[in-house]
């Protein structure tokens, strides 16, 4: 007998006694229904039954070699079966689908698992698509898909591996893997050395320190009564409870960790001033360098006050008893002050009465009789002169007499006009008068003109006449009221008749 597992070849002896035709005849008959199963190469899998394949044998093999297709052999799954093969299914050999177990059909109505064995023992459900794709059997959106068990995978669980938290992940088996912390982290609870968390007593419920983006640091929630705040929050558990696992009984007076602080305080010394130990009265968690006691309501430190050393006024670390006048503090400035000098003035030592806390120039406090507004704000000496700073009189023209005699647009003097100069000037500028004529002089043929063109009598410059411009001639006015009754060539009739200049 034939070894079955040999290619199946016919006898030379045998093919050589029958004729040519009938030779062709039956090698036609064999490639289309009789080709035995043992003539597989058997590196190529189980035979693929060819009932319903083209009985020309030349579409997919080669003349000279059974077991080689064409180099041009190509076939269209898509369109000659009507199913697609989509993804990794495009480069499996076809004898993976098409064997001798069944038909293909039977298997494919089964999905996935009629081909692929189901590593997870159906413990993860048939459809394995919910994982998989045709791309690439690797499991797609893990995380994702996690995230709908009970324990969704956040920090530094996300890039843990599967099998650190499922041991038969390797094989498929996703079963079996507690969600309560210890389970995977006994032996990180052991190791712990500060602290010791076996020794102290902790629990193992390890989400109450720990978060899953990372080990460290833990957020222990410290007691209400001494709560972890600037400063002291992310500082080793040691710096304070410095017994090894103690974390009991520990006062929580500022002292008894910045007695150290306080003893070596010398702006200002603490301990020769006689402050409290309570620390808390002056400092706070951010920083303990800069205190914010409260200084007494009857001197608040504001503005250039503030932020001041203690001992800048509190000499000698002497802090009680200190006078609040200004003076036993700027008795120097006053001294000093020569614009105005305030001893020769005078003036009191109650620096409040012109200075305030924002800054020791710019003293304010003029009388309300006589405010400093606009252009009066002015060094005292422009006004009070030999520092004379009582009965100086607040009439303009104390001042403003040089101005008013040189005044020539209009000539204050020669229209005798009156010394009460706030009638037409304000403090902005003296040039900026706001005097309003009787007589309309804004515009027309009567505006821009010169004093003088009108008030033309030197004798008496209050008067002006109507009747000496170029365009009032007598004779013409004369024809132009014959029929005025009373008509008089004057100008205080021009005027009674014209008040507002017009025809």
């Amino acid at each position: 007998m034939r070894d079955p597992t040999s290619p199946w070849r016919p006898r030379r002896s045998w093919w050589s006694a029958v004729p040519l035709w009938c030779a062709v005849y039956l090698a036609a008959i064999a490639c289309a229904t009789f080709v035995p199963q043992q003539g597989w190469n058997p590196d190529f899998g189980p035979v693929v039954p060819h009932d319903s394949f083209p009985a020309d044998c030349s579409l997919c093999h080669t003349g000279g070699d059974w077991h080689t297709l064409r180099a041009d052999f190509a076939f269209d799954h898509a369109r000659e079966t009507g199913v697609p093969l989509l993804g990794a299914h495009a480069g499996a050999g076809c004898l993976l689908c098409h064997n001798d177990r069944g038909p293909v059909a039977q298997f494919a109505a089964q999905g996935c698992g009629g081909c692929h064995p189901d590593p997870h023992l159906g413990r993860l459900g048939r459809n394995c698509a919910d994982c998989h794709e045709e791309r690439s059997w690797y499991p797609r959106e893990v995380i994702t898909l996690h995230d709908r068990t009970r324990f969704p995978l956040v920090g530094a669980h996300a890039a843990a591996a599967c099998f650190r938290c499922h041991p038969g992940a390797q094989v498929g088996n996703f079963a079996g893997a507690s969600s309560v912390c210890v389970h995977c982290h006994q032996a990180d609870f052991a190791r712990t050395a500060n602290p010791n968390h076996a020794v102290v007593g902790f629990s193992t419920d390890c989400e109450t320190c720990h978060l899953p983006v990372g080990w460290q640091p833990a957020r222990f929630a410290h007691p209400a009564s001494f709560p972890l705040t600037n400063a002291h929050a992310g500082r080793l558990c040691a710096e304070c409870h410095t017994t090894p696992n103690s974390f009991t009984g520990l006062s929580a007076d500022c002292v008894t960790c910045h007695n150290d602080d306080f003893i070596a305080a010398s702006e200002p010394n603490h301990g020769a001033a006689g402050f409290s130990t309570d620390c808390a009265q002056c400092h706070d968690t951010r920083t303990f360098r800069r205190a914010s006691w409260p200084h007494p309501g009857a001197f608040p430190l504001t503005f250039a006050h503030a932020g001041r050393r203690c001992t800048e006024c509190h000499v000698g670390q002497v802090y009680s008893g200190t006078s609040g006048d200004c003076s036993s503090c700027h008795l120097d400035d006053y001294q000093a002050t020569r614009n105005p000098n305030h001893a020769a003035a005078g003036f009191g030592l109650d620096c409040r009465q012109c200075h305030n806390t924002m800054g020791w120039r710019g003293a304010s406090g003029h009388p309300t009789s006589f405010p400093l507004e606009n252009a009066h704000q002015r060094a005292c000496t422009a006004c009070h002169q030999g520092g004379v700073y009582t009965g100086l009189n607040p009439a303009c023209a104390s001042c403003h007499l040089a101005a008013y005699n040189a005044t020539t647009n209009p000539p204050h003097v020669a229209f005798q006009m009156g010394l009460n100069c706030e009638q037409c000037h304000g403090t902005v500028r003296w040039g900026q008068g706001s005097w309003t004529h009787r007589f309309p002089i804004q515009g027309g043929p009567h505006g821009n003109r010169a004093c003088f063109d009108c008030h033309n009598n030197p004798a008496n410059r209050l008067q002006f006449s109507c009747i000496d411009c170029h365009e009032h001639r007598q004779s013409e006015m004369a024809n132009k009221h014959d029929e005025v009754s009373g008509y008089v060539w004057a100008s205080p009739n021009c005027y009674a008749c014209h008040p507002n200049g017009t025809h």
